[in-house]
């Protein structure tokens, strides 16, 4: 299937498993504000921990973050999504690597 571009991306880091409510809501936090940086991004929504369904038994240490970008015509000029993705996680694999107790 040839990817898509349907506005949004979804990004999935991990941290060490045992991390306190605390400190995964303070990385959380750090990572949400970092994503917004960008000038392509409109909103970011990451969640962490378990929900009360038995069919998302997510841990504390896994992270969903939504990523919802601005309509292309607001984006910088010649960048398209796959540049525009590729900077991003280029910079975010960066700065998570230096995030202690972070990893993608």
């Amino acid at each position: 299937m040839p990817p898509l571009f349907e506005g949004s991306a979804l990004y999935m880091p991990t941290a060490l498993p045992g991390i306190s409510i605390g400190q995964a809501s303070q990385l959380l936090q750090e990572q949400d504000r970092f994503i917004r940086t960008f000038p392509e991004v409109e909103t970011v929504f990451g969640t962490i921990g378990r929900s009360d369904s038995a069919t998302d038994n997510a841990p504390l240490d896994m992270y969903d973050t939504t990523i919802m970008l601005k309509p292309r015509e607001k984006w910088r000029p010649g960048m398209t999504y796959e540049t525009s993705f590729r900077k991003w996680m280029r910079s975010s694999s960066s700065r998570v690597s230096r995030t202690p107790g972070l990893c993608q």
